[in-house]
């Protein structure tokens, strides 16, 4: 499997929702009458679920197994990832044309379905496999498959015209959590671990037992942080705010073993490796601790209540934390040569992320008050730009390494 052609394959898509990100954002502050706002967003949603994210996991998750057990045959993943990403351009060109119609569900449910089925192929395969990592990726492709049932009740809703704004609210967020603190967050975790494995630097089945139980314990009843804007009996708010305490204490946890070995990260880690580390830690550590603050209730009627801390928050997550730390894993595959050119890419890249994140994290404080920035939405554009050029760069200099 040409996994080198896959990978850059994955930042080419990266570079495509930038390029929306960049329409979208100018569509905001000057007239572009070819396209529709609202199809643009849900083009920009699920193209960076399933074109980018999605695709690159699996390619990144097919190059693990590769490693642990070179036995597997790897050929029907990439029939998957072929069907992911013809769903995903599938969702691109309709959701773009038209927002949320029958060929748009066709192809969103096209790419649910090619991840049940590598739920399964990788359910199956891991029986052959003996490594820490293993069970997260377990657990991030089973919540990948449980979230399915926000999108279908979405696709019900919407082709039969019957919305129910509340139950429309609740599948969409059920859904999110589910990719983002799901599937995303413990498949980059299994990414990590592996990564600090190969460094020299194995996490104790013990430890990583527990670790596992307290985030995904955490994650199950955390989706009921996504309904706190519903009125919810006291037990079940109890529940939840345990959950919550269990995701924070793992996540201490995962951050002292991470703090243990960074001897072994020093000596094996090239120095922006192990900078792009501590970005991906600081935007972490501020979701845990934001999701800690939203069992307040006047926190959480603030953040369901302005646009601008829903955004700020969901490019935290999504942004500054998963993608991030996928470009990362995508650049310590090997496979690249490394240039100063990309190296430029990068710092770009992460400059461009930390100012997106800081202007709409002020946004959205100042929007408490009703204050409004002046022309936030021309810098958010300028911002944009940057991140869209930063992606162009590092997309033209992946260079594959010459096989010796």
């Amino acid at each position: 499997m040409h996994r080198t052609f896959w990978l850059k394959f994955s930042v080419f898509n990266f570079f495509l929702v930038a390029l929306l990100g960049v329409i979208m954002r100018y569509k905001i502050q000057f007239s572009f009458p070819y396209l529709d706002q609202k199809h643009l967003q849900e083009a920009h949603s699920h193209f960076a679920f399933y074109g980018w994210i999605t695709n690159v996991l699996y390619v990144l998750i097919v190059h693990y197994i590769s490693k642990v057990n070179p036995l597997v045959k790897l050929r029907k993943y990439e029939y998957l990832i072929v069907i992911n990403l013809a769903a995903s351009f599938a969702m691109l060109g309709t959701f773009i044309y038209g927002g949320y119609f029958w060929a748009s569900i066709v192809a969103s449910t096209t790419a649910l379905l090619a991840s049940f089925v590598f739920c399964y192929f990788f359910v199956v395969d891991a029986r052959k496999i003996q490594d820490a990592s293993k069970i997260w990726f377990l657990a991030g492709l089973f919540f990948a498959v449980i979230s399915s049932i926000g999108v279908f009740n979405l696709a019900y809703m919407m082709s039969s015209k019957n919305i129910n704004q509340d139950l429309y609210l609740a599948s969409e967020y059920y859904f999110l959590h589910f990719q983002y603190n799901g599937f995303f967050i413990f498949s980059c975790i299994g990414l990590l671990l592996y990564s600090m494995k190969e460094a020299g630097s194995p996490i104790s089945a013990k430890k990583n037992k527990l670790l596992f139980w307290l985030m995904f314990f955490g994650c199950l009843i955390g989706v009921g942080l996504s309904f706190l804007w519903m009125k919810l009996p006291a037990m079940i708010f109890a529940v939840i705010v345990l959950g919550t305490l269990g995701q924070t204490a793992g996540a201490i946890i995962l951050y002292g073993f991470v703090k243990k070995s960074w001897t072994s990260l020093v000596l094996k880690w090239s120095p922006m490796q192990r900078f792009v580390l501590l970005f991906v830690g600081f935007a972490f550590a501020v979701k845990i601790a934001l999701q800690l603050g939203s069992n307040i209730p006047a926190v959480n009627q603030f953040a369901f209540g302005f646009r601008n801390v829903v955004i700020a928050y969901l490019h935290l997550v999504l942004l500054m934390c998963i993608a991030t730390f996928l470009v990362n894993q995508i650049l310590a595959t090997n496979f690249f040569t490394i240039s100063k050119t990309l190296l430029l890419g990068l710092k770009l890249f992460l400059l461009g992320i930390f100012l997106n994140e800081l202007l709409l994290g002020l946004m959205g404080i100042f929007s408490i008050k009703y204050i409004s920035i002046p022309y936030a939405n021309h810098f958010l554009l300028y911002i944009s730009l940057l991140i869209f050029v930063a992606l162009l760069i590092i997309f033209i200099n992946l260079k594959t390494k010459k096989q010796n």
